[in-house]
């Protein structure tokens, strides 16, 4: 989204992290744990774990809206010839594209921290080392524009633009999630966020794909999260 307007469209939440054998040199990710990449030197990620494979994104080290330090979700490390590659969950369509980039671009840290949306019951749920430590009632997708699902994560955190905050409360949290059905949302991509916006539209079938909480509850989530927090939205 090239413009911000203090909100972005559409939903989120995250799958249990199965534990993982990663290569020497890596971090010991816990059962109940996620390994994140923080970019510490821009890099390109590309297609495969490759110098010469496609290119899909440019990562500056800083996220797109709040410009604090960018994380990535990890799902995979792969040593090729002499050189090991991390692969990092990009904010791009279609929803789930990976990219590789170099290990020594990135410092890679693990998150005992996920959140859980279930549409069915319209909850989002906060899970710390394992355990469900808190769960809000959560506003979800209208039919026409679900809420999207599978696995994500936290893009940013930031505070929403006073003029918008009326409409999408106080607190942003853009997702690596796309709408399924808007292409184009408030002059950017149909980006998933969770925010604000009302108590009406918390606990119902009431947005255009986002995730709505509680002020109150939104502020508790923007504190625990950063960016490449896993999000796992299901179903059930």
């Amino acid at each position: 989204m090239r413009r911000w307007f203090g909100t972005v469209a559409v939903c989120t939440t995250l799958l249990a992290w199965a534990p993982q054998a990663w290569p020497a040199g890596v971090p010991a990710v816990p059962r109940h744990g996620a390994l994140t990449a923080l970019v510490v030197w821009p890099t390109v990620a590309r297609a495969a774990p490759d110098r010469d494979a496609r290119p899909l994104m440019r990562l500056t080290g800083a996220t797109a809206y709040s410009r604090r330090p960018q994380a990535m979700l990890v799902t995979g490390v792969r040593h090729a010839g002499t050189a090991t590659w991390v692969r990092v969950q990009l904010p791009i369509r279609p929803n789930g594209t990976a990219g590789w980039v170099r290990r020594r671009t990135v410092r890679l840290r693990v998150t005992r921290v996920r959140l859980v949306v279930r549409l069915a019951s319209r909850r989002l749920e906060v899970w710390r080392s394992g355990r469900r430590v808190a769960s809000f009632a959560a506003g979800v997708g209208r039919p026409g524009t679900p809420t999207p699902v599978g696995r994500f994560a936290v893009q940013d955190a930031l505070p929403t633009l006073p003029a918008w905050r009326r409409v999408y409360g106080g607190w942003t949290i853009p997702l690596t999630a796309h709408s399924p059905t808007l292409r184009r949302f408030m002059g950017g991509d149909g980006l998933v966020a969770l925010h604000g916006g009302g108590s009406w539209r918390v606990g119902a079938r009431s947005s255009n794909g986002c995730v709505v909480l509680g002020e109150g509850d939104l502020a508790v989530v923007a504190r625990l999260v950063r960016p490449g927090t896993p999000v796992d939205i299901r179903r059930s």
